[in-house]
């Protein structure tokens, strides 16, 4: 057994659950929109709490794509002189660079635990439907962590593809 099919399938249901909680949010997204704008233009009634529901569920479909778009390497990356630099240079600043996005990542899912934290003891809610931010915040927190987590794995494996890169 290969490293890469241990690490899949260690990863396959992680990412699996992600992009089913991503789905079922934009989908849930597309239809409190749609009930809103049936309900504000035809029956003069909005659907009360819309604009709340659609933040929170924005926010979980962000953050839980944060991981998967991590895994597949779907960031924006700037890669104009790699075609002029030795690929063991390329694959060399694709390590650092990745080891960098990963501390960085690692302190914002640490700011958003630690406004959780602080969520959870003032008892914050939405202002319509009193939905607790707390848990949105955690669950932003957990898959930052998995994005830093990830990305850090992915810089092991650029230094990796660095050494298996033949000079010449």
């Amino acid at each position: 057994m290969t490293a890469r099919s241990s690490a899949e399938r260690v990863v396959g249901p992680g990412r699996l659950a992600a992009g089913l909680l991503v789905a079922l949010a934009l989908a849930t997204m597309a239809v409190v929109t749609a009930l809103d704008v049936i309900g504000r233009y035809l029956l003069n009634a909005p659907l009360p709490g819309s604009y709340e529901l659609v933040g929170l569920l924005l926010a979980i479909t962000v953050f839980a794509a944060l991981p998967l778009a991590t895994l597949g390497r779907e960031h924006v990356v700037v890669d104009v002189l790699d075609h002029l630099l030795p690929p063991r240079l390329v694959a060399l600043q694709r390590a650092v660079t990745e080891a960098a996005a990963g501390a960085v990542l690692a302190v914002l899912a640490w700011q958003l635990w630690l406004r959780g934290e602080r969520l959870a003891l003032e008892h914050a809610t939405t202002n319509l439907l009193a939905i607790p931010l707390a848990p949105v915040a955690f669950l932003m927190a957990a898959f930052t962590a998995l994005a830093a987590a990830a990305m850090v794995i992915l810089a092991g494996v650029s230094l990796r593809e660095r050494s298996s890169v033949r000079t010449g």
